[in-house]
């Protein structure tokens, strides 16, 4: 495992078979033979992505997020995941934390090493910034939408967009959230001011590079999300979603992906025992 940053915190615990490394552009920085092994390691847990088009297109995309963690397998040393973020902030001076990368390993859907790697994420944020009040991903993926819509997904919390087919329904009060949406304008606009924006679906046109980095369209266990992102995006869009968390939620967040850590963890001991 290259590299000096190889701390992994209260995110990562004995219990895991994965561990986190921590890097930051401005104070660790990812060195060459990091960015290597990481590239070189994603792009065999990614099968399903043209991740080596990703990075012929974006060389600088791992080194620019301002925080990033990369989940480690502890039996092979190999990369298996990637989440990075960086503050921005709107014209009129809001700050938001906007998830710039993330990526999971295409076996590892669905099990600890997300959970892990967003507590991991937020103690780093936190430390360093504050808690993040305002986030916002940009994606193509359903799978993704979801993640970020389970990490608001506790009472006053919003999110924004809606993709519930259901007359008067929604995903939750996020939709119905006329500041939200508001604060969704002005994150596109900070974020990709010369695209094409809808405010009605999230979509943001024509964004992404390479336009054909995933190989078939991306699907969730959430039939609305799917058929949201069917209808409203082609290749090389993406779909804003933005998160607002009041301040009266913000322990119930951290102890929820502390709860989703350690039930992971019960899950992956109690498989092995009975193997």
């Amino acid at each position: 495992m290259p590299g000096t940053a190889t701390s992994t915190g209260a995110a990562s615990t004995s219990m895991s078979p994965h561990a986190v490394l921590r890097f930051s552009r401005d104070e660790v920085p990812l060195g060459p033979a990091e960015e290597r092994w990481l590239r070189d390691g994603l792009i065999d847990a990614l099968p399903d992505l043209r991740m080596s088009a990703l990075f012929d297109a974006r060389p600088g995309l791992l080194r620019e997020a301002q925080h990033l963690v990369i989940g480690v397998e502890r039996d092979s040393g190999a990369p298996v995941s990637a989440l990075g973020a960086s503050w921005a902030t709107t014209a009129s001076g809001r700050p938001f934390l906007h998830i710039g990368i993330q990526f999971v390993g295409a076996r590892l859907r669905g099990g600890d090493v997300f959970a892990t790697s967003w507590l991991a994420l937020l103690e780093e944020v936190i430390a360093t910034g504050g808690f993040p009040y305002l986030a916002a991903l940009r994606t193509y993926n359903p799978v993704a939408f979801c993640a970020m819509r389970a990490y608001g997904q506790l009472p006053g919390a919003a999110l924004y967009p809606s993709t519930s087919t259901t007359p008067g329904g929604d995903d939750g009060p996020g939709g119905r959230d006329a500041q939200v949406a508001a604060l969704a304008g002005e994150i596109a606009t900070a974020l990709a001011p010369d695209a094409p924006f809808d405010p009605a679906s999230g979509r943001i046109a024509g964004i992404g590079v390479p336009t054909d980095l995933y190989r078939t369209r991306p699907r969730c266990d959430d039939g609305d999300v799917n058929a949201h992102f069917a209808q409203h995006t082609e290749p090389g869009d993406r779909i804003l979603c933005v998160v607002h968390i009041p301040a009266a939620t913000v322990d119930a967040i951290m102890a929820n992906f502390v709860r989703r850590t350690d039930q992971n963890h019960r899950s992956a001991r109690t498989s092995t025992s009975s193997t």
